[in-house]
């Protein structure tokens, strides 16, 4: 008797595998974003290809690709249900919240090189709607890492699925940590009263947002990878 999953019009495998590759595309954009954005403005010759944020991008060559990528970003969120209590309301909210992200950008003080867009009737408040989505995105891609991807459909059985699965689990923690501490360094040092000559003078504290921004995509990007990757014909090694 042959099974659905068999079935030339479609059936579980071909969902499930539809469900896999959506969080791989979710997990590529997240992970291809910093560098996409440097190699744009290198490549087109910005005076500085590095921003104090990632943020900051929206005023750069790299405009259509930051605005574009969250909007995808927002859309496939959108289009993710999930499997799990609470799952598709998160994946809603994230997706809402990417667009926010991308609508409302961040202040232009602190811009440095090539201006590709420059905003005149921009308001005071567009910042705080920026950050606080900002925020509250990277703080639900967290919740996935804790609260969602540990859990399986299917219950390991055999003792390399078992041991697979401790590893997994151990990662997508690590991920988690990983994206709150990011996020808690870059609002430390944004509290912290320090000179401007002292920030100016140190490589590191002048793009320090830019680099915890990059960390925290890199733990979110991976994760979504990983959760993703029960369906690639080449295995990962150490999980797989």
């Amino acid at each position: 008797m042959s099974s659905k999953s068999n079935q030339p019009n479609g059936g579980p495998d071909e969902a499930l595998i539809s469900y896999q590759q959506l969080r791989m595309f979710i997990g590529l954009l997240g992970l291809c974003l910093s560098l996409m954005l440097f190699l744009t403005t290198f490549l087109l010759n910005d005076q500085s290809p590095f921003k104090v944020s990632i943020s900051h991008y929206y005023y750069s060559f790299g405009h259509i690709i930051f605005v574009g990528t969250l909007c995808i970003m927002g859309g496939l969120f959108g289009t993710y249900k999930g499997k799990r209590k609470y799952e598709n309301l998160v994946s809603n909210l994230c997706g809402i919240l990417a667009v926010l992200v991308a609508v409302f950008p961040t202040k232009y003080e602190g811009y440095g090189g090539s201006i590709y867009i420059c905003l005149e009737n921009y308001k005071g408040w567009f910042s705080y709607v920026h950050y606080a989505s900002a925020g509250l995105l990277f703080a639900f891609f967290s919740v996935y890492c804790f609260a969602f991807f540990p859990k399986t459909d299917d219950k390991p059985e055999t003792p390399e699925e078992i041991l697979k699965k401790k590893r997994r689990d151990i990662y997508y923690r690590i991920c988690g940590w990983g994206i709150i501490l990011s996020i808690l360094c870059i609002g430390i040092i944004a509290v912290l009263d320090i000179s401007q000559d002292t920030v100016s003078s140190s490589i590191f504290l002048t793009y320090s947002t830019l680099i915890f921004e990059t960390t925290s995509l890199f733990f979110f990007s991976t994760s979504w990878l990983l959760k993703s990757s029960s369906t690639w014909k080449i295995k990962v090694p150490f999980f797989r």
